[in-house]
């Protein structure tokens, strides 16, 4: 995809169905965030959670204009990075600040791991698509979008088990 791209099969279910796991995963940090109290996951929550719907933004805007406006596209090479690496550095740091005993005994527990699990495997066939498919086809975006809802949907449920233990 460059920024001469305009793809042409996208549909507004598929730009609408892209915001599921962009709400997933802004609902798992927000909880994220509930458990260790650190600015940094919320932070970077909302940072990978706006970088994501100006993503989706970018697809309505493909649909329904049939332009393709790169900095909206693009934006999320920097946005989803630098949002993940500050819930990683938040979620760290509370580690070592906090007393986080409850969240690593809830978070222990068989169903959580599973779905831990679940989340990196969904990831890791997301980054193959996104390295195998060509994302300017639709069908292509409807798999990697597919592999992303499962990964976020196992991140959310992840962290509502942790969080209703906790809470």
């Amino acid at each position: 995809m460059n920024k001469d791209t305009v793809p042409e099969n996208y549909t507004m279910g598929l730009a609408l169905y892209d915001f599921v796991p962009v709400l997933f995963f802004g609902v798992a940090c927000y909880l994220l965030w509930k458990m260790t109290g650190s600015v940094l996951v919320l932070l970077g929550g909302l940072v990978s959670f706006i970088s994501g719907t100006l993503k989706v933004l970018w697809k309505i805007i493909v649909v329904v204009k049939k332009k393709n406006i790169w900095p909206l596209f693009v934006q999320m090479r920097i946005g989803l990075p630098a949002g993940l690496m500050l819930v990683l550095i938040g979620f760290v740091v509370a580690c070592f600040t906090r007393n986080m005993q409850t969240f690593w005994n809830a978070a222990l527990k068989p169903a959580p791991i599973l779905f831990l699990l679940l989340y990196f495997a969904g990831t890791a066939a997301m980054v193959m698509c996104g390295r195998k498919l060509d994302s300017a086809e639709a069908k292509a975006n409807w798999i990697e979008q597919s592999c992303n809802t499962v990964a976020q949907g196992a991140f959310l449920i992840n962290m509502l088990l942790i969080y209703s233990k906790i809470s």
